[in-house]
């Protein structure tokens, strides 16, 4: 395992401003619990752009979906009732799941999952709270990930068919990326105040790479921002 710690005050900045905007709302007043299932067909479509946009709270995304999609939705501010839109253009269908926002003692969280077959563009974010992201056997295309504040955990380990490339920015909190041994793996790290932990990789040209890198057909490549916490990449 290597080890290393990054200090650059250039990096990053509008994350903290984000932190800041979720720490200063006065509460809003919670109500009983409501439970929510959702799914969304695929209809005509062959591939899809996903995104999933949180305000706060606890998100678990994991494959195995029987449909496109299918969610398990828990709040207890009205406020924070998930928004569902499907639309499909040609071959290609456009899914947003979305919410309001909502501040003091809340509960809120997604469970949610898609199928493994349907090429995904996923784009994720979460203002504040802790997102465990399963994402290894999903067919991607692209992926993105943003989170505020919070612990992120990413798993990409897998046998992915296709090359895709991954956007990460992560403000304050502990991130871990787990990822597949099966296919080349490059990664570009910019931190602000981070410890670095890398395992099953080594730093070439100011990347990070696996043996695989330069020969297998199939790459993921990863640009990762973190700001605050600790950064773990792990290939094992």
């Amino acid at each position: 395992m290597l080890t290393s710690r990054y200090v650059r005050t250039s990096v990053i900045p509008a994350l903290f401003v984000a932190v800041c905007s979720i720490a200063c709302d006065m509460g809003t007043p919670a109500g009983p619990l409501v439970h929510e299932h959702h799914a969304v067909e695929t209809g005509a479509a062959k591939s899809a752009r996903v995104e999933i946009d949180m305000a706060g709270g606890d998100l678990d995304v994991k494959s195995g979906a029987a449909t496109l999609f299918e969610g398990d939705f828990n709040f207890n501010v009205p406020d924070l009732k998930p928004e569902i839109a499907y639309t499909v253009n040609g071959d290609t269908g456009s899914l947003k799941v979305t919410q309001g926002s909502a501040s003091g003692n809340h509960e809120n969280k997604w469970q949610l999952s898609l199928n493994e077959t349907t090429p995904v563009d996923l784009n994720v974010k979460l203002s504040a709270g802790d997102a465990q992201l399963v994402l290894g056997k999903l067919n991607l295309r692209s992926l993105s990930i943003r989170l505020g504040a919070g612990d992120l955990t990413v798993d990409l380990r897998g046998t992915p068919a296709m090359s895709y490339k991954v956007n990460v920015t992560a403000g304050a909190g502990d991130t871990t990326i787990e990822l597949p041994t099966s296919v080349g793996v490059s990664v570009n790290t910019t931190s602000l105040i981070t410890d670095v932990n890398v395992s099953g990789l080594e730093q070439r040209g100011g990347r990070w790479i696996n043996p695989r890198a330069e020969s297998s057909p199939v790459k993921v490549d990863l640009d990762v921002q973190h700001a605050i916490g600790d950064l773990r990449l792990r290939v094992e």
